[in-house]
């Protein structure tokens, strides 16, 4: 992706950093500077971001105030835990304009969602998103036993990219929250607050 399908999501009480296409995953030493500009930080990691913001923000754990992992595990291509390898392959092997269409749609499944997200849709060629599923393929492994950094987990009850069941088989059941919905579930929301404010109410138990 890229930040335009968030476009949608306004934002009133925070300022939103998007990190996107991981082709070149390092640990950026700027990030040091989030965290002496702010004075609360939340992690979002969304799908195949839920893996690259453990890399990149584990080593920050401890001054983030809520880490939420929605649609997403450590162990992202993964027969059991993940999106399962043949399908990962298929996908890069016939990765088209037309191919990629149905993957949005797959991914949005409900109508409106999908005529907005084709409004707001990534501004990337498709041979950059090849290119990206390549490489993820080549680097991303299974962190089953690492420390998680996320507190919170957002699990759509439909979701048909990184299947449903594969998820609540990865993660402690005690930090999901499963909500109706798909793998692009972001417009079920009005703005990044919600999201942060129903993470903070699973946290503290206050949600349902």
């Amino acid at each position: 992706m890229d930040a335009n399908p968030f476009v949608p999501l306004e934002s009133h009480e925070w300022n939103v950093l998007m990190f996107y296409d991981y082709t070149d995953l390092v640990s950026n030493p700027s990030l040091n500077s989030l965290f002496e500009d702010y004075r609360e930080i939340v992690l979002i990691g969304w799908s195949m971001g839920v893996w690259a913001g453990q890399q990149l923000f584990a080593p920050y754990r401890g001054k983030l105030k809520l880490a939420l992992a929605v649609n997403g595990t450590l162990c992202p291509v993964n027969d059991q835990y993940g999106i399962p390898m043949d399908v990962v392959r298929a996908t890069i092997e016939n990765f088209n304009e037309q191919q990629r269409r149905k993957f949005y749609h797959r991914m949005c499944r409900e109508q409106n969602s999908f005529r907005l997200f084709q409004k707001n849709q990534p501004a990337r060629s498709v041979d950059s998103q090849k290119r990206e599923l390549e490489h993820l393929l080549k680097i991303v492994d299974c962190k089953q036993q690492t420390e998680p950094v996320y507190n919170c987990v957002l699990v759509g009850d439909h979701d048909y990219i990184m299947p449903t069941a594969n998820q609540l088989d990865f993660w402690p059941k005690k930090i999901i929250r499963q909500v109706n919905g798909y793998h692009f579930l972001f417009y079920a929301y009005q703005s990044w607050d919600e999201i942060v404010l129903e993470a903070e109410e699973s946290v503290n138990g206050s949600g349902s």
